[in-house]
């Protein structure tokens, strides 16, 4: 009988609460809506300029670096071309081999230190990239947590 009386005060209790539905309430409610629909247009704009920005700093970073293998390529197919007729006019075979061996000694080199140098370039360019981004997943946290609230 208890479970039943208290069925019944729940039932009644939503239904009250159903027909008390004001259009003052419901203008509340759909005004709170539009106000955070508002905000998260926002903040999707602000993270739409977010990943402009990070963007631009990939697009520069891809300039740079393919700036800088052009570069580097053109220099080493002179400096082979340049072994090359050395090579050949050479006197003896030995002087030839010995030429031979110092360009693959210094383009080795040379190759190690563009890697090197394009790595620090790309790690450069990617936390710049994502410092906007970071920024912007943080700003996210707290909006989500704002509505947790």
């Amino acid at each position: 009988m208890a479970a039943e009386k208290k069925v019944e005060n729940v039932a009644t209790e939503a239904f009250e609460s159903l027909t008390t539905f004001s259009p003052d309430a419901f203008k509340d409610g759909y005004e709170k809506y539009a106000k955070s629909m508002n905000a998260w247009a926002d903040f999707q704009k602000g993270s739409l300029e977010a990943f402009m920005s990070a963007a631009n700093v990939m697009a520069k970073g891809f300039e740079k670096a393919a700036t800088t293998q052009a570069g580097f390529v053109k220099e080493q197919f002179e400096e082979g071309v340049a072994t090359a007729k050395a090579a050949a006019a050479s006197k003896s075979i030995q002087e030839a081999i010995e030429l031979q061996n110092e360009f693959v000694r210094t383009a080795v080199e040379k190759n190690l230190g563009h890697a090197t140098k394009l790595a620090d370039h790309w790690t450069g360019v990617t936390k710049e990239a994502a410092d906007p981004l970071s920024k912007r997943y943080g700003e996210f946290v707290e909006l989500v947590q704002s509505y947790r609230a």
